[in-house]
This record gives C-alpha cells, structure tokens and sequence, in this order.
C-alpha cells in the first residue's frame, strides 16, 4: 500500500505530510518543489499534442462558478468515508524525481528548487523504465505481441470498466499450485512473530520466496512462465486490443533513432506485456478473520493478473473456494451478493481486471451462487454469513500479478537504456503524477495534469473535488465567501465528473454529496448576506433531492461491499446517517425511519463477536436480583411506585471466571503499551485518567481470547439479559441478541487526579444499542487493600430515593445490566485503577417476527432524536415527535422536546405560538414523569410554567393560565425537585451543570409576580449563596444575575413593606 492510499484513508489531504510503514505519521520538511511551476517551451507543446491527440472531448478542469439558491443548515458528513486507496502492490517505490534536480546541489540550496512539468514526467518515465525492466526478471516478458486463441475466455464489459475471467480450465498445474502455496506457507510460518493464531494478512513477493531459499521447488516457475506466454500475455491482447498502451510511445529522440536509416538494427520494436510485482497472499483461518485476503483497492500498473492458490482443505460440496470482488459489478439493481463476484475459483484459475479497477480477493463457500437472499436491502444477508464463516475455516492463498509494457530495443545487454526514456503509458504516468501530488500544497496543478494524461481515469477527478472541499473546510482557509461558493462549485464540478466516469465508486456518490452540501450552505450564507433572510424559495428541494440520491446511490454500492464481507460497516452507517438527516430535512420522514432502521440493522451486524444461539437452553446461568428505587421501604405505596433500574449478577456462578478476567486483562495491557499513551477508543468522551479498548480489536489479534468471550456471551450473558428482562416484563427481541460494541474501560483514578479532575469518570449520558452490561474486573478497595477507591457506576433513577445511588457489581467477574435508555454515569475513581467491560447488546432482525414488531425500535429514536438536533426547529419538532412515538418510554425525548418547543420567538403573539409553549411544558412534564430522578426535566419544568405565565400577561392570555396557587406549587416543587437532585448529582461527582443560581433567581421572580413577596425574598437570598459555591461562574453573567436580584429584591422589599402599613391600617 502506498503513502498517498494511507492518506486517503484517513481522510487526510492538507499540509506536508508523510506515512511511516508502521502508520503514524510525520512533519516533512518543505518540498523542493512546492512553489510556481516552471513550464518548459518543449513540454507545452507536448501536452498540446497530447491533448489534441487523446482527448478532444475534456476539457479543464475548471467550472463556472453558479449562484444558486438553497440552505443546508448543518453539514456533517465525514470526508473520512474516502476509505479506500489506491495501490496495494509495490510495482512502484518512491520517486526518483524527489531529487530529480537536487543531484549536484547541496541539500539546503535543493530544498528551494523547482521541478517543471517536464522533470516530473521525464522521471516518472524514468522510473517506469526501471521497473519494467529489472523489477521481475525472474518471469517471462511477452515475446509476441499477436493475439493467441484464450479458450474461450469471457469477456465482462461494464462501459470503460473491463475484466477477463479465464475458462474454467487451469492456467497453472494442481503441482505447480500446490508447489507455491508451499513454498508462502513455509516462508509465512518462518518469518511470523507471535500471534495467538492471528495472522491476519500477509504477503510475500516471489522474488523474495526464490532468494531466501523458502521456494522449495521451484519447479512452479516454469509453469508461471508457460502460463504468462501461453495465457495470460494473450488474454490482455485479446481483452483490450486498443490500450493505449500497446501504441509505440517514446520521445522524440526514440522515433528519430527508430525511423533512421543509419539504425536499423535499433528498431524500437512496438511495446510488450511484462510483470512488474509478484506476490503471493494469504488470508483468514481463525477465529475472528477477515473475508478478505487483499484490501479493497486499486493497483499500479495496467492489467491485474489473480491466480487462485486454493488451500490445504479444498475437498467436499461446501469447501472453501477464491473469488474476487470487482467494483464494477456492483451497479446493477436487485442483484444478488454473489453477483458482484468473479468465482468461485478453481485453484490454477486466473481472473484479469485492468489496474483501475477496484478489487478485493476473498474467501466463499463453494455454493455461494446458491445462497438466495429475500431482500436485497438486508445486509445481514445469508451470503455474509457464510463467507465470513469460510473465512475462519480455511487460510486461503493467491497469486496476484501486476503487468505493464516496454518497449523492445530500449535497453542495451547490461539492462541501460540504449537511447532516450520511452514515455511511460499515459495511465501510469496519471496515476503516479496522482500519487505524488497528494502530498504537494498545491495539489491541483498537479491532479488537473494527471486528469490531462488520462482522461479515462476517474481518481483524478476524484481527488480534484476531494481537494476542493477539504480546502474550503479546512480551519486556515481565509478566501472570502464567493471564492470559497467558486471551489465548492469546482468540487461539484470534479465529482460530477468522476461519478460519471465511474458511476461504481461509493466514495464518489458520497462526496459528492457533502460537495452539493457546502453549496448549499455557501449560497445560504450569501443570501443572509445580501438580503439579511432567505429570500429565495425552492431551491433547497432540488439541492436536497440531488444529496438523497447520492447518499441512496453510496449506500446501495457500500452495501455491496458489506453483504459479502469486503468492507467493514462504519462507511456504511457514515452515509445512512446522512441519507437520514437529509430525508428528514425534506420532512420525508417515512424514507428517514427505512433509512435508521437499515442504520441499526448496520449496528447489529458490527461486532465480530458470536451472535445469539436461541435454539440452545442453558441451565447454569448467573442468578439476578434487582436494583429498585426509590427504596427499600414495604409499604404497599411504596412498593406501587417501585421501578426497577438494573439487574445485578448474584450467587456462585459469575459472568467471568478468575481466569477470564486475567486473560482479558493481559490482551488490554499488551494493546495498552503498543499505543503509547494513544486513545484506542473510537468514543468521543475521552478524558484524563480513562483508557478505553473495544473487545473486538483485541480478539483480532488474539483467537484464544475470541473463543472464550463467545462462549461466555452464548452460556452467560445472553441468557441473563433475556431472563432478567423477561422477569420485568419487557420482552426482549424476538430476534437474537448480538453485542452492538464493546470496550474494555480503565479508570485511572491517580492521573485524573494529577490533571486537575476529581477523579476518572464519565457524565451523565445513555449507551447506544438496547442493553448494557457491566462487568468488574478487579476489586474495590473495601474487597482488596490493593484496590481501587470510589468508581462505580451511577444511575441517576436511583437519586429519587434515599438509597445508595452509586452501584457496582457484587465481586470481579459479576455484572450490572440496565436498558441503555437508563441515565448513568462513571462515577469517579479516586485512587488507584477500575477495569470493566461494558456490552451493549443489540438484536438481529427476526425472520419470524412479527408486523407490529420493531427490532430496533429504541435505537430508532435514539438515533432519530440524535438526527432531529442537527436540523432547523421546523424539521426538528416534527422529527422529535416522530422519535417519540416510536420509543414512548425514553425520558431522553420529551424533555428535548420540551427544550425545544419552549425555544421559539416569545415576541410571536400567535395562537400557534402559544399552543407550542404550552405544549412543551406538557412534554417537559412528561418526562418528569418518565424519569423523576432527571434533574435537568424538573428545571426547565419550571423554567417552562415561568416562561408561558410571561408570555400569557404579555399576549392577554392570563384566563388560559392554570389557578395561581397550582401554578405555584408546581413551579416551586419543580425547582426544589431540580434543586434537591442535582445536589446529589453534584455529589457524586456526576453533576448535570445545571444552574441553580438561575433556578432560584427564577423561583423568586415567579414568586413576586404572584406577589408572595416573602417566598420571593427568601429565594432570592440563595442566589449569591449559589454563585459563589459555583467557583468558575462566569464573573460578568454572575454580576449581571446579582443586578437583576438587586432590582427584584428592592421592588418585594419595598411591596412587602406597603402590604404590612396597609394590614396596620386596616387593623
């Protein structure tokens, strides 16, 4: 894989980087060839040429900058789903022309120097050169250029994207096969450190298998050569007859020597095949492999040569077979997984693709064209399955060969060229022009260049509007805002371009639509600008329209990927969650909710652990009790208002044994030391003090750790979910439960401490999935003098009581396990070190289930609530109502709800107006009701019945007004609620960051205007009392509050004092 594919992987396209091989990244010094080109007389003329020559129908990449209409409000797509790169052999090494100029000058004086066009090409030729002619020696280069009969080859065209799949006869013997699966497997077992049995991907170059004596019998190259000439060599002749590549191209010194009358034993013979890179790779067989044994990726060269290698178990109806997966067969409607695969191959079968093509070699069941699958919109799909279970049984081997030409004549016996360079094929000389730029500043020059040389290759366009939008979003750019309209239209313009080109390429359709986004957002701002609204209607419906398809069309193509195990799901679920948000602005929110579900259907499938196996029942499961609030009180009242928060693991039998926490432990500290101090979480809440590991990256790289965690999920886990939720009457799914993420957490209590903090913890906050499992993994320092002190974790249901609102599993190895919609937090470690391990449990969908049952429908309005706070308030209350309806019991939605709807214009004296605040007090009190432990409900509660009771005297509505004295009371017990709960909270060290100077300065207020001038008063008396308990209160806001105070004080000083001469009088 080449540094510039790393780069796009990351999402990375700014500043002057590179990639070491192990990954990270390093600050370059400043390129010697960063400033204005330099462009020579002779190099103008010859891309003239070449353009009135290749490409009379482009044009440069420029676009007309457009004015129009439409908003998008918040754009939150990530470049980040630009995932896949763009070269996995190393038919290329780094480049020569870096130093093309700097060979006679000092390195200070070459760091400023310039290199033309002309320098760049003549060395990206130079390095072609040397590749095609001493890279693989060792094999055969095509003696004849005539088309030799290919037994009956198929040929799949697909516009400009072509592959050829052999006959089902064998390029290379059963012996040969055999001989070089061998010689890797021996070589692989040689050169592997310790693994556990994970061995990943790995990768050998044949030259390295026949140097370092690993060959064994080489007898396989023979047959590799008979193959090249007989096979190979003529199926890319007959495939692609017209490649530009098979034309005599060389400089103008080569065709003045070739026509020479004086040099006719020099003849620059017209160009020939010959390979450039040679590897062997093997993948999957252990537990928890990957289906793929290549990335998901393009290659160097010009045609891709794949011969499938077989493995050691290749017998029966379902053995383990090879196939690939080509890009380009992905576009078709209602097609089914197997159809986007080329296979499954025999082993000696080969399959060749041109080297633009992305593909990915995996592993499938030998009956994979017989799995059917009933929907083709379910990515937990039969095929899925079964291919990622022929993966973990079998490690599978292929050859994959790399091929480009030269030209014949060019080279003396010793290997040195006899004249001038021959140019390099147009394609490579792109797409290594392509490579280069991605780490220059000025990345556009040099892309519109390589979209000059090869007009056919998409990527240049791609990386053109991929520049153009990372240049606009990046925190530096200072260009006004028309300039900045004029790149995000040129990213348009460049993606519209590609996707054209390549209308397979989910990256493209993906990006695409974050372009049209910063377009709309762009012409949003002008409007605002110039006009001080949005003046212009209609716009935004075609703008939004064409994202939706492009999101739709990325989905469709990255579900491909996913149903047959190329790709992970984080892409995936990256462009749901904007196809979402974007039918949710056009208020489609019935194509929204089909949209979360294929979401959470994505969550379902993204742990690698085992899923449920509800056909077996277990005897010896943990035993339960569960943890109720808001007491321990028996009274029949009490134990009617009862509520049970979280089931805790009690008796004998513990979720992990003694010897599972150790080997979880040991597998977390290794991965610990590797990262050095770096997060390995993919978690947004990060904080001194907290580590975070998830499980499945662990088990990865450790098998022994991946069988026993997937049987303690199938003896343990699940069947205490099901049967402590069962008991509570709230039927789990009837689909099988199946882990949605899980980490491993280590609170280090003594490094928060040295931070600053209190202690290691996490806020107040709901896991995504449908339930949580907590598992201790060491002891409290109650339990162990080497323990940790405070941690635990906090659920807030249990601050309603006055009982112990701080829970931890009984002993290491046992769990707590609550609904993910319960409020919790992290309470603070304050000394020592807390291990635990959380799962968040999801579901497969049922086959079986039935029409008014909603697999997900927690996750369905969690997800739905989340989408709803990135749009407008009109998008975002109807989206909100939506979420609660679907998940009536999530406290979490009404109260935003509520917020919201009170969020509006209180200068608009409509009856509309007044119908939304009134409902969000309502919504508000509902989630008092759905959760009357949440302290942040009960005081925007009362914030709510203070801010209809202004607005009613203001817009004549004081009859509409509950009575006084109820009104009173309710706004008063909701603060003194909010009051009493968040100082438990706070407590805790889990506070919500309410404002409780605030709540009392509302409480007075509310209390003069009803004139209880005496209340008032003595709620006003706690507001400095607060503020200055609160510490890092904003000095100026604090100041501005006790002014207020001041002034309202003053008034019920002075009413208060009227009031009693009057009852003086009267008496």
């Amino acid at each position: 894989r080449d540094h510039s594919t790393m780069a796009m992987q990351r999402g990375y396209c700014g500043g002057k980087k590179t990639v070491e091989k192990n990954g990270s990244m390093k600050s370059n010094t400043k390129s010697a060839y960063s400033g204005r080109h330099q462009c020579s007389v002779s190099f103008v003329t010859s891309v003239a040429l070449f353009w009135l020559r290749a490409a009379p129908q482009c044009s440069f990449a420029f676009a007309p900058v457009h004015h129009f209409d439409g908003s998008l409000h918040s754009r939150r797509y990530h470049n980040g789903c630009l995932s896949s790169n763009c070269g996995r052999s190393v038919a290329h090494r780094p480049y020569s022309f870096l130093n093309a100029e700097a060979d006679e000058s000092p390195a200070s004086e070459a760091s400023q120097k310039e290199i033309s066009y002309a320098a760049m090409l003549k060395a990206i030729d130079e390095n072609h050169y040397n590749e095609a002619t001493q890279f693989c020696p060792y094999l055969a280069t095509e003696t004849v250029t005539a088309a030799h009969d290919t037994g009956g080859g198929t040929i799949q065209d697909d516009v400009e994207r072509e592959s050829y799949q052999s006959p089902a006869t064998q390029v290379l013997s059963d012996d040969a096969v055999k001989a070089l699966r061998s010689s890797a497997q021996s070589y692989f077992e040689e050169k592997r450190e310790t693994t556990n049995g994970a061995l990943g991907i790995e990768r050998v170059d044949l030259d390295e298998l026949l140097s370092t004596g690993a060959g064994g019998d080489i007898g396989w190259k023979n047959d590799l050569d008979d193959a090249l000439a007989h096979n190979v060599y003529p199926s890319v002749r007959v495939g692609w007859p017209h490649h530009d590549a098979f034309a005599l191209t060389s400089s103008s010194e080569i065709e003045s020597q070739s026509t020479s009358d004086d040099n006719k034993d020099d003849l620059i013979e017209s160009p020939v095949l010959t390979v450039t890179s040679a590897s062997v790779f093997a993948g999957g067989g252990y537990p928890g492999a990957k289906a793929t044994m290549t990335t998901f990726e393009r290659d160097a060269g010009l045609f891709v040569v794949h011969i499938d290698l077989g493995n050691e178990d290749q017998i029966g109806e379902n053995s383990v077979m090879g196939a690939l997966y080509l890009e380009s067969l992905a576009g078709k409607d209602k097609m089914q997984p197997h159809e986007t695969l080329v296979g499954p191959l025999s082993p000696g079968q080969m399959v060749i693709h041109r080297s633009m093509e992305r593909t990915a070699a995996i592993a499938v069941p030998s009956n994979i064209h017989h799995l059917e699958q009933k929907s083709e919109t379910y990515v937990d799909c039969l095929s899925r399955t079964h291919i990622l279970k022929a993966a973990e049984s079998a490690r599978h081997y292929a050859l994959r060969l790399v091929l480009t030409t030269k030209n014949i004549g060019t080279e003396t016996t010793d290997g040195t060229p006899k004249v001038a360079i021959p140019e390099a094929p147009s394609e490579e000389r792109s797409y290594r022009l392509r490579s280069y730029a991605r780490f220059q500043d000025d990345r556009v020059r040099y892309l519109t260049l390589a979209g000059i040389l090869d007009v056919d290759d998409y990527e240049n366009q791609l990386w053109l509007g991929f520049d153009y939008i990372a240049r606009v979003d990046k925190p530096d750019y200072q260009f006004e805002l028309h300039q900045r309209l004029s790149d995000v239209n040129k990213a348009v313009f460049h993606l519209e371009k590609a996707a054209a080109l390549c209308p397979t390429d989910a990256r493209i359709h993906f990006q695409l639509a974050t372009a049209i986004g910063a377009k709309m957002d762009c012409e949003k701002r002008l409007r605002l600008d110039r006009n001080g609204e949005n003046d212009v209607i209609g716009t935004d419906e075609a703008d939004l329209t064409q994202v939706a398809r492009a999101l739709k069309r990325s989905a469709e193509l990255e579900s491909a990927t996913v149903k047959v195990g190329v790709n992970d799901i984080q892409d995936l679920t990256l462009c749901l969650n904007a196809l979402a948000e974007t039918h949710c602005k056009m208020g489609e929110f019935d194509k929204a909710l089909d949209v979360i579900d294929r979401w959470a259907e994505c969550g379902s499938i993204r742990s690698g652990l085992a899923v449920e196996d509800t056909s077996v029942q277990l005897q010896n499961i943990p035993s339960h009790e569960w943890i109720q609030t808001p007491g321990n009180d028996d009274t029949v009242e009490k134990k009617g208002r009862r509520r049970n928060v979280a089931a805790r693991t009690v008796g004998d039998v513990p979720v992990f044994e003694p010897e599972d926490i150790d080997l979880l432990r040991s597998a977390a500290d290794r991965r610990f030391a590797l990262a050095a101090g770096i997060q390995t979480s993919r978690y947004t809440m990060q904080y001194e003090g907290n580590s975070e590991v998830h499980l499945d990256d662990l088990c990865v790289g450790d098998p022994i750790l991946k069988a026993r965690m997937d049987q303690i999920m199938q003896e343990k886990v699940y069947p205490s979910v099901r049967a402590a939720f069962a008991q509570d009457g709230d039927e789990p799914p009837l689909g099988s439960l199946c882990v949605y993420d899980s980490i491993l957490v280590r609170y280090n209590g003594d490094v928060a401490k040295a931070a600053g903090r209190m202690g290691a913890s996490q806020p107040l906050h709901q896991d995504g999935g449908i339930y949580s499992v907590n598992i201790a993994l060491n002891a409290h320092k109650d339990d162990d003098e080497n323990g940790f002190t405070g941690g635990g974790t906090f659920l807030e249901a249990l601050t309603e009581g006055d009982g112990e609102y701080i829970q931890r599993p009984i002993a290491p190895g046992h769990a707590i396990i609550h609904k993910t919609t319960q409020r919790h937090a992290g309470a603070p470690t304050i000394s020592g070190v807390r291990d635990i391990l959380v799962i968040f449990l999801s579901a497969r969908r049922s086959e079986m289930a039935e029409n008014n049952e909603n697999t997900w429908r927690i996750e369905r309005a969690m997800r739905l609530a989340s989408v709803a706070k990135e749009l407008q308030r009109d998008d975002l209350i109807p989206c909100m109502q939506l979420a609660r309806e679907n998940d009536p019991t999530n406290s979490e939605i009404p109260y935003w709800l509520g917020v919201h709807l009170l969020q509006g214009d209180m200068n608009d004296p409509s009856d509309e107006r007044w119908e939304e605040i009134c409902q969000g007090v309502e919504s508000l009190k509902l989630s008092t009701v759905l959760n009357p432990a949440d302290a942040r409900a009960h005081y925007h509660h009362g914030m709510g019945i203070l801010s209809r009771h202004k607005y009613a005297m203001r817009t004549r509505r004081a009859h509409l007004l509950p009575p006084a004295k109820e009104a009173a009371e309710t706004l008063i017990k909701a603060f003194e609620t909010s009051i009493s709960l968040e100082g438990k909270c706070d407590k805790a060290g889990c506070a919500n960051g309410i404002n409780l100077a605030a709540a009392y300065l509302a409480a007075g207020d509310f209390m003069a205007r009803l004139t209880d001038f005496d209340k008032a008063i003595a709620y006003l008396n706690q507001v400095e009392d607060t503020i200055g308990n609160a510490g890092d209160m904003d000095k100026e806001w604090a100041h501005s509050m006790m002014q207020e105070v001041s002034s309202i004080m003053d008034y019920c000083q002075n009413e208060s004092a009227k009031k009693n001469e009057a009852s003086l009088v009267s008496k």
